[in-house]
């Protein structure tokens, strides 16, 4: 069944808003953010959202991190991202069950090394991996112990454990290797069970 027929160059970052019972997804070529019947255009390329409350969404775009207000369209910018590296936008996106928003960043052709994995929490902005050609994979253990993401040219999606307050700790560790296959490693979740 299809959900909505609304074509994107770049479908990304779907989010489910538990409290709207609302689901928004980005077009990320389109610099356009959407939900049923609905969207918001940016003035560039927007990839993922968190939910900050009933009325607000955490947005990440190639050069910010915005607070967006879903029934004004009103964006708010609380911090650069990469506003200097012109080249760049983000990817792939998350919130973890402490309540921090990892945020994957790529170039704009995938080059090796252009991208990173960024960590915002409490309002502070920390880089955790750097050196990465196309961050993806981003998510998390139910128990907010693991933390799973991957450098999708390297086919392996990655594992490292997280402490109390969601930082990662020690060396990540291959999850899943898929080098030697014709797959690679986009999009994952993990359900309620663990599994990824």
């Amino acid at each position: 069944m299809i959900f909505d027929a609304t074509p994107c160059a770049l479908g990304e970052g779907p989010l489910w808003h538990p409290e709207r019972d609302q689901l928004f997804w980005f077009d990320i070529l389109s610099r356009r953010m959407h939900t049923k019947g609905q969207h918001w255009d940016f003035p560039g390329h927007v990839s993922a959202a968190g939910w900050v409350d009933y009325e607000t969404l955490l947005v990440a775009s190639d050069i910010a991190l915005s607070r967006f207000d879903i029934a004004s369209g009103d964006t708010v910018k609380i911090m650069d991202l990469e506003h200097d590296l012109a080249g760049n936008r983000s990817n792939d996106c998350r919130a973890d069950p402490q309540g921090g928003f990892w945020i994957g960043t790529m170039g704009l052709g995938a080059e090796a090394g252009h991208g990173s994995i960024w960590r915002y929490y409490r309002g502070a902005l920390r880089k955790i991996y750097a050196d990465l050609a196309i961050s993806n994979s981003i998510c998390f253990a139910p128990d907010g112990k693991t933390a799973y993401f991957t450098d999708t040219p390297t086919k392996q999606i990655m594992r490292v454990a997280l402490d109390a307050a969601g930082w990662p700790t020690g060396t990540p560790q291959v999850h899943i290797d898929l080098t030697g296959t014709d797959y690679n490693p986009d999009g994952s979740v993990v359900d309620a069970a663990g599994n990824l």
